[in-house]
C-alpha cells in the first residue's frame, strides 16, 4: 500500500455523500433536486409533492435489486443521486437480507442481528461503489424525541442504523424554518444530528425558489466544497515547496557522512534548515537508519558518534 503525504494529497475530483434531514413538507425533495446533474431513486413517492417546474429524473424501485440494477443504468449519464428517503433504503435493505440470507430472519419473525449486520455492510458497500461515480445525497424525514428535557430531532430509520448512515457522509444538515425562512444546519447541536466538512458549516440560508428561477442551490453549494478543497491545496504549495528543498539538503548532508565524527555536525545542519510540513521528522529518520547502517552508536561520554566496538 502506498503512503501519501499530507502534502501531495489531492481531493478536488472527490465526489460527495451529504445527509438533508427534516420534518416532512420542509422541501427536503426540491433542494435535492437541485443538485448537479441528478436523478432521485424515489422510494419514498417524494416526487409527486414537488413543483412540476423542478422535477427531475426519477426512478421508481420497489425492491434493492431493481435499485442496483437502475444505478447501473446511471453511470455517465448523471452527477448526483439522490436516495428518497435513507430510512425506505433500509428498509429495502433488509427486505433483500431476510429474502436471500436465511440467518437474517429471527425464528419469531422480523430480522435477526445478524440480518442488520448484512444491512449495515450493504450499506456501507453500497455508498462506497456510488461515491465513485456520483454524488450521494440521503434524504431522512426526522421525528420529534424528547432527550433529557429537550426536544430531538431524529432520523425516522431503523435502529442503529440511525447512527451507520452518519459514517460515509462528508456533509449533513438538517433543514428547517426559523422566522418563515428555510436553513440548512450543519453544525450539530442539542436538537439535531449534523456534520460540517470542506469550509461548510453553521447555518446556511435556503433562498425561496420564485417562478422562473433555477433551481441550483446545491449545485452552488458542491461547486463551493469543490472550490475551498482548491483553496486549501494552494495553501499547502509553498510549504510544500519548502519542504521539498529541505528534503533535498538534508539527504544531501546524510549522503555525505563516511566517518563516525561527521555524524554530529551531519544532525546539527540538518536542524538547522529551514524546515517545513514533515521535513525534519523524515530526515531525522532517515539520519538513524543511516548511522545504524554504517554501524555508529552515540557515546554519552564524549557527546558523539562513533563506531561500535
Amino acid at each position: 500500500m502506498a503512503i501519501v503525504k499530507p502534502e501531495n494529497m489531492d481531493f478536488s475530483d472527490k465526489n460527495i455523500i451529504m445527509i438533508i434531514s427534516g420534518l416532512p413538507g420542509v422541501g427536503k425533495t426540491t433542494l435535492a433536486l437541485s443538485a448537479p446533474d441528478v436523478v432521485l431513486i424515489d422510494a419514498d413517492e417524494g416526487m409527486a409533492r414537488v413543483n412540476p417546474a423542478h422535477r427531475k429524473d426519477a426512478s421508481i424501485c420497489k425492491t434493492y435489486e431493481e435499485l442496483l440494477e437502475d444505478v447501473k443504468a446511471f453511470v455517465g449519464t448523471y452527477k448526483t443521486v439522490v436516495i428518497d428517503t435513507g430510512g425506505s433504503l433500509i428498509d429495502m435493505l433488509k427486505d433483500w437480507a431476510m429474502r436471500n440470507e436465511p440467518s437474517a430472519n429471527k425464528k419469531s419473525g422480523g430480522i435477526s442481528q445478524q440480518g442488520f449486520g448484512i444491512v449495515k455492510t450493504e450499506f456501507l458497500r453500497l455508498s462506497a461503489e456510488l461515491r465513485k461515480s456520483f454524488n450521494v445525497i440521503y434524504l431522512f424525514h426526522v421525528s420529534k424525541e424528547k432527550q433529557n428535557d429537550e426536544v430531538f430531532y431524529d432520523l425516522v430509520c431503523e435502529g442503529s442504523a440511525k447512527t451507520l448512515v452518519w459514517q460515509p457522509a462528508d456533509l449533513g444538515a438538517y433543514m428547517h424554518i426559523i422566522n418563515g425562512e428555510r436553513y440548512l444546519g450543519f453544525a450539530p447541536t442539542m436538537n439535531y444530528n449534523a456534520k460540517s466538512a470542506y469550509g461548510i458549516k453553521g447555518l446556511i440560508k435556503v433562498p425561496e425558489l420564485k417562478d422562473g428561477e433555477p433551481n441550483d442551490f446545491l449545485t452552488r453549494l458542491f461547486a463551493q466544497v469543490k472550490a475551498n478543497i482548491s483553496a486549501e491545496a494552494e495553501m499547502l504549495k509553498p510549504q510544500k515547496e519548502a519542504y521539498e528543498v529541505a528534503m533535498k539538503a538534508g539527504k544531501e548532508i546524510i549522503d555525505g557522512i563516511d566517518a563516525p565524527e561527521k555524524a554530529m555536525p551531519a544532525l546539527e545542519a540538518i536542524r538547522k534548515l529551514e524546515h517545513s510540513l514533515t521535513s525534519l521528522k523524515e530526515l531525522e529518520a532517515a539520519f538513524k537508519a543511516k548511522i545504524k547502517d554504517l554501524g555508529y552508536e552515540y557515546s554519552k561520554e564524549v557527546k558523539a558518534y562513533v563506531a561500535k566496538s
